[in-house]
């Protein structure tokens, strides 16, 4: 029998095909948390890593070229080695080219870097799928606050999370123009469920990792981030 992602796939227009994966973004380049005798305790604020203001302005003029509404944040708080962001914006919505926005209610602070990258896989994956998947564009996420200094999986000792430097962003639901509300790990019918699984695979275009439900620490989310993975750029964990 069919699965009716497989009778959609027989439709002309269906699946739309994702676009050419975009080059790997970088994030800013940040601290990196290394052990040393003259290390700050954990409760001894710690600056952010300060980006060139040339290079701040110009990734901002970026998104707001591409129809991003978003504004230079202050500074990010850091309480360890390690946290902080070089050029840290904070996203409100995602204009799209046939016309609507993406609203971003949680308003994340993030790396302008990875936000590029975010955005643009919102503009030229999640949307057009969900059109063509659902009969809806996505209008909404809801996301977590994007950078959260503290070490990987909350597990004390552990590297910093890329929540920590703001290459990294967490989606609980989608939200569709028709109102439906699609939570992560919460898959209502197949089409819903074909829809999450896409929005998985092909997001490693974007994204070096990607985690969500079948994982402990994301049953009820979709984790993504650009963090380098070892010595190669094309490594990938999606999961």
């Amino acid at each position: 029998m069919l699965s009716v992602a497989a009778a959609h796939a027989a439709s002309a227009n269906w699946p739309p095909i994702p676009p050419v994966r975009p080059p790997v973004m970088k994030a800013a380049p940040g601290p990196e948390a290394k052990p040393a005798p003259s290390a700050p305790p954990a409760s001894t604020p710690v600056p952010a890593p300060a980006a060139a203001p040339a290079a701040a302005e110009a990734c901002l003029a970026e998104l707001k070229s591409k129809g991003v509404e978003a504004e230079a944040a202050s500074a990010a708080p850091a309480s360890s080695a390690g946290c902080g962001i070089a050029s840290p914006v904070r996203l409100k919505s995602v204009g799209l080219a046939g016309g609507g926005v993406v609203d971003l209610p949680a308003r994340p602070m993030l790396e302008c870097a990875f936000a590029v990258a975010f955005t643009d896989f919102l503009r030229d994956l999640v949307v057009p799928l969900s059109r063509a998947q659902l009969g809806a564009p996505v209008v909404a996420l809801d996301t977590g606050p994007g950078y959260d200094c503290r070490p990987q999986d909350h597990i004390p000792g552990a590297k910093v999370s890329p929540h920590g430097t703001g290459i990294a962003i967490d989606v609980a639901a989608f939200v569709l123009a028709d109102k439906r509300r699609l939570p992560v790990g919460h898959d209502a019918n197949a089409q819903d469920a074909a829809f999450m699984q896409t929005i998985r695979r092909a997001g490693c275009g974007w994204f070096t990792t990607i985690l969500g439900p079948g994982d402990p620490d994301h049953a009820e989310h979709f984790h993504f981030d650009i963090k380098q993975h070892g010595a190669s750029e094309n490594y990938r964990i999606c999961e």
